[in-house]
């Protein structure tokens, strides 16, 4: 299930857009780079766009949410690096291609197409994995199917005109290229610079392989810079909400309001309403840790509360937004992974099945408790040396306690918590037991000294884990009674004439 939080100011805002809106379809915006697959950082600009989709389709609106793939970008090192996780083979192999378009780029792993193939397919499924199915837009594909022909007419007859314009509306930004020209001789983007238009050619030197080409504007290989790409997508795809940053608010500088001032200008007028979002701050120790130890609905949570607060992470700022978040009535993630999780595990190590979706949450709990708590939850049964320790009769009445849980869960599976709780009450007090002199016992057993109430653990915990109690403590019971009847037979035992005292 997709979680959908929208608060009230975005519910405002979006309601806002809709009485403006003239199209049928509404137009949600996203986009990544396939450059390599970066750590959980950026995901909140997917979530809260995600969230406005489904939040519209409730609605009744027809929704369209498009997630555009900057391939036409050039590789730079530090993305290869991540790319292929600092391998130095494919790092030496790979270097090469870096200031080509991602997409003219060979897979470094061989399984796709080519470099941006494989990363976009890479973000998709982790998209897919969170509940978020966007519609993808391929730049470069954008670019050679010629969406983009009507602004290389606009940009190249209007050049001088165009940075003339930036400079007067924006004069503590300066845009380092318009146009990024891929050189028809080595490929190459980064260092290509535009010296002159004439004639509707584009004349310009590429300092990777000094060449010096002069192709005509309407085929020209290359791309726009980003804010001038944005204007003209704004208007290609009318664009109706995109989320943004404020890193990209800046009214100085800001690649929003650059985008949408270009537009209103030269590209057709139409810019998306701004969803703000806050940036997320993280502590690189837990880079990729995120998604491997939290199920989506905490995730979720946690990126998509205070959407426009900053978020700053850490080991311990996790750990407490695990207290806190609930995923029963009264038992939090973190209180799952404790205190319910390892004796969960009991089920499939014996047999038991778990279904592919509980599966891959039980994992992320495993993978919480060893990141994060720092310890393998994995459940182990009372050891034999504690329960020899414990009081013969004390010791049995923990025996009939163990066997009356697991008749009562046997006969009522699905029986709620507070069902089982007046009844477990109504056993102490038919049986005569105490829980006041028992529960310490047992939760010393079970090592669960600081967790849930003991009505809660025995109602969590699988019969699969007490049934393995009830063999360490009947064998417990059963050597004991052997080494008392030992004993007696030896005192009953007749001393023989003439032996020594």
């Amino acid at each position: 299930m997709t979680t959908i939080t929208i608060d009230s100011e975005l519910e405002g805002i979006i309601q806002a857009k809709l009485t403006s809106l003239k199209s049928k379809v509404i137009v949600i915006g996203s986009g990544i780079t396939s450059s390599h697959l970066g750590d959980e950082r950026n995901l909140r600009e997917f979530l809260i766009a995600n969230s406005v989709s489904n939040y519209l389709r409730e609605k009744g609106k027809n929704t369209l949410f498009l997630l555009f793939d900057d391939s036409y970008d050039p590789l730079n090192f530090r993305q290869l690096r991540v790319a292929v996780d600092k391998d130095e083979k494919l790092i030496k192999k790979f270097e090469k291609y870096c200031g080509m378009p991602l997409r003219l780029i060979p897979d470094p792993y061989d399984c796709h197409q080519n470099y941006s193939l494989h990363f976009q397919t890479e973000i998709l499924k982790r998209f897919h994995n969170l509940g978020i199915y966007p519609n993808i837009i391929d730049c470069y594909s954008s670019y050679e199917s010629g969406l983009y022909d009507f602004a290389k007419k606009i940009v190249f007859t209007r050049y001088s005109e165009i940075k003339k314009f930036l400079k007067k509306e924006f004069p503590k930004y300066t845009m380092k290229k318009i146009f990024w020209p891929v050189c028809s001789n080595c490929s190459k983007m980064e260092g290509t610079i535009i010296k002159g238009i004439k004639n509707e050619k584009v004349s310009f030197d590429c300092s990777d392989c000094n060449a010096t080409s002069n192709e005509p504007w309407m085929t020209i290989k290359g791309k726009f810079s980003w804010k001038i790409d944005a204007a003209i997508k704004w208007n290609v795809f009318k664009i109706d909400f995109e989320a943004f940053s404020k890193a990209y608010l800046d009214p100085d500088v800001g690649s929003y309001f650059i985008a949408k001032t270009l537009s209103k200008k030269f590209f057709g007028g139409f810019y998306p309403e701004i969803i703000h979002y806050g940036q997320v701050l993280m502590d690189k120790s837990l880079s990729y840790k995120l998604l491997a130890s939290l199920p989506n609905e905490v995730f979720h949570e946690m990126f998509l509360t205070h959407r426009k607060k900053d978020l700053t992470l850490s080991k311990v700022k996790i750990i407490q937004f695990a207290r806190n978040y609930k995923i029963e009535d009264k038992l939090s993630y973190n209180k799952y992974v404790v205190s319910k999780l390892p004796y969960e595990l009991f089920e499939p190590l014996y047999g038991g099945t778990v279904d592919s979706k509980y599966k891959k949450f039980m994992n992320q709990g495993l993978e919480f408790s060893r990141l994060f708590l720092g310890k393998e939850p994995y459940p182990l049964l009372p050891k034999k040396e504690s329960v020899e320790n414990i009081d013969r009769r004390k010791l049995l009445q923990i025996k009939r306690l163990i066997e009356w849980i697991i008749l009562y869960k046997v006969e009522f599976p699905e029986e709620p918590t507070e069902n089982f709780s007046k009844s477990l009450d109504k056993f102490f007090i038919d049986s005569k037991m105490q829980k006041n002199i028992l529960f310490p016992i047992i939760r010393k057993l079970l090592s669960q000294e600081d967790s849930l109430p003991m009505n809660r653990i025995f109602h969590l915990v699988p019969n699969t884990f007490f049934y393995g109690c009830l063999l360490v403590i009947m064998q417990v019971l059963f050597e004991t009674k052997n080494r008392v009847l030992s004993k007696k037979k030896i005192k009953q035992k007749p001393i023989m004439a003439g032996a020594i005292l």
